[in-house]
């Protein structure tokens, strides 16, 4: 704790890294908002698994294209017109009375027009800390943000439960503008000068860091989805809320607990075995809210760890000048990952089951560590040690 304590004294390290946490805060919500709410208008799990799809491949289109000309367009306004499509689409999907296949297209909207803050935060970061320092930052940062992951799906359920599902999604679009708003508000985003990248576009996608980073984002982004729709197609929405919260206290606990210890080629792959064993293991009481508690807690051990070191690998194998690029590909790779699993899911659970839903998750994060596993021996250690001078 004492490392990220340090941290947060650092100038704009604290005002940067709850700023953003506020604007990425409606990720928490948005794919059980979107589920429940067009569920609920559509009578439908395939329609609702669908719209987070399609979302989902908006979010991985624009992510590499507005990573790459945001240094062109300014990051501050880059921000303020995506976050205004963004919220205008969500809006629209809220209390718009359209048919199930309306309601696709406009998440789609959303997807395409989402403001990139992941981007931006990871952009900025290089300029707050020293490179020997980054791997904590970058796992304080994916420690941080799993309050979003435990707080959004319990306030999304709560809101569904007690008011609307429709209200869930308004709220969700209010955060995302005022988070928008006060996270460009930061000098260090008005001021952010991304150097031009020299190289064509995808250019950087020849790098074996940066394609190894995104398949693993991908499948284990996409092994989260198949933990939330999956959760909510087996449980009552009530109950479902928390136990999706669980995965996400496990990754808090275990960010904070292993997130800074990070000093082998092999360190990523023991937090994604982690990961593996605590998707397996809900399989001994698949439909009991408790033990998928568990479960999903012993899951999120390893989850923000490696997120963490996701950030931090590509931080370290790139100039700054394809940085914003290649984080853009990367959240390609981990929507595409969403996009699939959340569509998958859903055919799952009104065809099969849901419980038959949840292996998905678990061949997810089997398919990530076999990735890691491969790409160690081309993968930068992250030193996340104080420098001697």
């Amino acid at each position: 704790m004492g490392d990220y304590t340090t941290m947060l004294r650092r100038p704009g390290v604290l005002r940067i890294v709850f700023s953003q946490l506020v604007a990425r805060f409606p990720f928490g919500m948005m794919s059980l908002a979107f589920v429940l709410h067009i569920q609920h208008i559509t009578h439908s799990y395939t329609y609702a698994g669908l719209a987070l799809g399609f979302e989902t491949a908006g979010v991985a289109i624009s992510g590499p294209i507005l990573g790459r000309f945001m240094g062109r367009v300014g990051a501050r306004r880059m921000l303020l017109i995506t976050s205004a499509i963004s919220t205008i689409a969500i809006f629209a999907i809220a209390i718009a009375p359209v048919a199930g296949e309306v309601l696709v297209g406009l998440c789609l909207v959303v997807g395409l027009s989402s403001p990139p803050i992941q981007v931006a935060v990871r952009t900025i970061y290089p300029s707050l800390v020293p490179k020997n320092r980054m791997g904590v930052l970058y796992a304080l940062d994916a420690n941080l943000q799993e309050i979003i992951w435990i707080v959004g799906p319990v306030l999304t359920t709560f809101i569904a439960a007690y008011l609307s599902p429709s209200m869930g999604v308004i709220i969700m679009g209010v955060i995302q503008i005022v988070g928008s708003l006060w996270f460009s508000s930061n000098p260090e985003v008005r001021n952010l000068n991304i150097p031009s990248s020299t190289k064509s576009m995808g250019r950087v996608l020849r790098n074996k860091v940066v394609i190894a980073n995104a398949v693993m984002g991908g499948l284990l982004v996409g092994s989260f989805s198949a933990v939330e729709v999956g959760t909510v197609g087996v449980l009552n929405l009530e109950t479902a809320g928390w136990v999706i919260a669980a995965l996400s206290i496990g990754s808090l606990v275990g960010g904070f607990a292993f997130g800074h210890r990070s000093k082998t080629k092999w360190a990523l792959s023991r937090f994604l075995i982690v990961v593996v064993v605590g998707y397996l293991s809900v399989y001994i009481a698949a439909n009991q809210p408790v033990w998928m508690s568990i479960a999903w807690f012993i899951a999120g051990m390893g989850v923000a760890p490696a997120l963490g070191l996701f950030g931090a690998i590509i931080g370290a194998a790139l100039p700054t000048s394809e940085t914003a690029e290649a984080y853009g590909w990367v959240q390609t790779g981990q929507m595409l990952g969403y996009a699939g699993a959340a569509s998958l899911v859903g055919f799952v659970i009104d065809t099969v089951s849901g419980e038959a839903s949840l292996v998905i998750a678990a061949i997810f994060a089997i398919g990530t560590l076999a990735v890691a596993l491969y790409s160690a021996k081309f993968t930068p250690v992250i030193s996340n040690q104080e420098s001697e001078h």
